[in-house]
């Protein structure tokens, strides 16, 4: 069974990715993936036309944060690198998606499922849901950036309503480490029991 796990930025995605990991499940991370994906010289060089390149450093590697503050400073630059990215993602995870059992649960963790419609490649969906107000603090803390900036890259996303709208489970993650975690054991139960 494919499940997607997805939710807003810094809304926990990540927290509850390494509990299930540590129940077992393997987790396809499309970060990871998009990241090995951005350092192929290929991509580099195309990600060197969209941005500039000096948004190359002198050893061939990528400067991500003048990536990440240009590309939502300007749609038109970030359409054009999830234009050249994002294909390459969802053709990796078409590949996995063949590759696996129907018996066994395997997570594809992907921050921008909807977006993307790689939830159309999920037996399941999965949301992390937070309250806005805690959202921005979080991308603030995690991000170091001010709050303007931390608005401007959640309304980028999909609104949450519309994530929790069109998943099949909800996970809050407004308590405490605690309560998430029991909560991902009784989805982790679930799961198990519909792969039987």
């Amino acid at each position: 069974m494919i499940v997607g796990l997805t939710g807003g930025i810094a809304s926990g995605k990540s927290t509850v990715s390494s509990i299930f990991k540590e129940f077992g499940v393997e987790i396809i991370d499309a970060d990871k993936v998009a990241k090995k994906l951005t350092e192929t010289e290929k991509n580099k060089q195309e990600i060197g036309k969209i941005f500039g390149v000096d948004v190359i450093d002198e050893n061939g590697n990528l400067i991500r944060e003048k990536i990440r503050e240009r590309a939502f400073g300007n749609k038109e630059l970030l359409d054009r690198l999830n234009l050249l990215i994002h294909p390459q993602v969802i053709e990796y995870f078409k590949e996995e998606r063949e590759k696996h059992k129907r018996n066994e649960i395997v997570i594809f963790d992907v921050p921008l499922l909807f977006e993307t419609k790689m939830n159309t490649l999920c037996d399941k969906v999965i949301v992390v849901s937070i309250p806005l107000k805690e959202q921005v603090k979080r991308v603030m803390l995690r991000d170091k950036i001010d709050e303007n900036l931390a608005r401007k890259i959640i309304d980028k996303q999909l609104s949450l309503e519309y994530k929790v709208a069109n998943s099949d489970i909800v996970i809050d993650n407004s308590g405490s480490l605690e309560h998430l975690k029991n909560q991902v054991l009784e989805v982790y139960k679930k799961l198990k029991d519909d792969v039987r």
